[in-house]
């Protein structure tokens, strides 16, 4: 077992760990996330492939590297790839076969072994040729394959070994494959990809990013192609484990949150981020000295400076997901709704976004603004009261964020 992994698992009930930066700064890596892991892993045993459904900021890569580490003494080989940046089904098998020749040991084995299939199998007395040229050369669909059916055919020592594919931002992949392609493509690729994981038992794998592929998949017609996949959202922390995150980074920097001051950071957010949570609690430990309590001035002053110019970065990618990932109309059409939207912390009605949608030249009906609603709720941006007649911003900081440098 590797030594990350026997770290992880000796602090498997609260397993939060902390890496001291060269500038003192404190990096966050897994908290508390047990019952996921666990649910998971149950997933994975009984043969289930998944659809982790994560708003960004949620810590889902961070929850996929616990995966990972896990893997191991699971009895699996779990490989992690990022999808984003790739626009063509043939770079997304090129890095998942670069992240696992990155496996030691077992990963160079397995992709000589599939280069010398490929070899025989495609081109002949060609055997110069590694496996990048020849997919390259090869329709995807029949590399894809025979790179699954090398995976299923590994084994260390007597034991077979299950492959597990964690991949990371499909959904953008998949957008990109839409926007640059069409329909037809993206369909094609992810009905592979179905069709694939059935051939392929003891290949498992789970798809998660920062745009719900479930509601890509809706708005193009192509969600038969993920019907087989166990759906596994990835919540916020509840109130009492924000608590103790924020008091386990507050005691390991040598300080502490008064109840009060706990209570105005968590009022503040709103939405219990880890990511978040991890910056309000690092700022408000820069604001204190060594020692002493951090009190409710001090909290508020850390939430008010994360707005601050100089922490733009932490909120750009809200914006940045928009921008890119949107066309026009839609694009000015989603960014009207959050600015109506941000305007009150009670966020609006339904019948007043849908006055907004349709005060241009071309109305909108309310199948169009329950969609545009779906897609900002499913990205993260949104939440509904019960019975979906209001929406208003899911995270207030994000709210008051959006008001100042977006919705202007």
């Amino acid at each position: 077992m590797r030594m990350a992994q026997q770290i992880c698992c000796a602090t498997a009930a609260l397993c939060y760990a902390l890496v001291v930066g060269w500038m003192g700064g404190v990096s966050m890596n897994c908290y508390d996330r047990d019952q996921e892991s666990d649910r998971l892993w149950r997933y994975f045993e009984n043969g289930k492939n998944v659809l982790m459904l994560a708003p960004r900021r949620i810590g889902k890569t961070i929850l996929l590297n616990r995966l990972k580490e896990e893997s191991e003494s699971k009895g699996f080989h779990a490989v992690l790839l990022d999808v984003q940046g790739y626009r063509e089904e043939k770079a997304f098998f090129s890095q998942l076969c670069a992240s696992i020749q990155e496996e030691v040991g077992i990963g160079q084995a397995v992709i000589s072994a599939l280069t010398d299939r490929l070899r025989r199998l495609f081109h002949g007395a060609e055997s110069q040729r590694d496996w990048r040229t020849i997919l390259l050369a090869t329709d995807w669909t029949e590399f894809a394959d025979h790179l699954l059916s090398q995976l299923e055919e590994t084994q260390e020592g007597e034991a077979n070994h299950r492959w597990l594919v964690l991949v990371d931002e499909i959904a953008v992949f998949t957008k990109a494959l839409l926007d640059a392609e069409g329909k037809q493509k993206a369909h094609d690729f992810l009905y592979k990809l179905r069709n694939l994981r059935q051939k392929h038992r003891n290949v498992l794998w789970l798809y998660t990013g920062s745009i719900g592929l479930d509601a890509i998949a809706r708005r193009n017609d192509i969600e038969g192609a993920l019907v087989d996949m166990e759906i596994v959202p990835l919540e916020p922390f509840a109130r009492e484990t924000a608590i103790g995150f924020l008091n386990n980074i507050a005691q390991r920097r040598g300080c502490s949150f008064t109840a009060e001051a706990l209570d105005i950071v968590l009022s503040r957010l709103g939405w219990f981020s880890p990511y978040y949570l991890e910056k309000i609690a690092e700022v408000a430990c820069d604001k204190t000295n060594e020692g002493r309590e951090i009190g409710p001035p001090v909290a508020d002053h850390a939430a008010n400076s994360l707005l601050d110019l100089t922490y733009r970065t932490y909120w750009a990618t809200w914006r940045e997901h928009l921008d890119k990932n949107f066309t026009e109309p839609d694009r000015t059409h989603l960014f009207a709704l959050l600015a109506a939207i941000a305007q009150s912390p009670d966020g609006a009605s339904v019948g007043t976004l849908l006055q907004i949608l349709n005060t241009g030249d071309n109305p909108r009906t309310s199948a169009t603004l329950n969609g545009f609603l779906d897609t900002l709720e499913c990205d993260g941006y949104l939440s509904a009261d019960p019975a979906r007649t209001r929406f208003r911003f899911r995270m207030n900081l994000l709210r008051e964020w959006w008001l100042r440098y977006v919705a202007v």
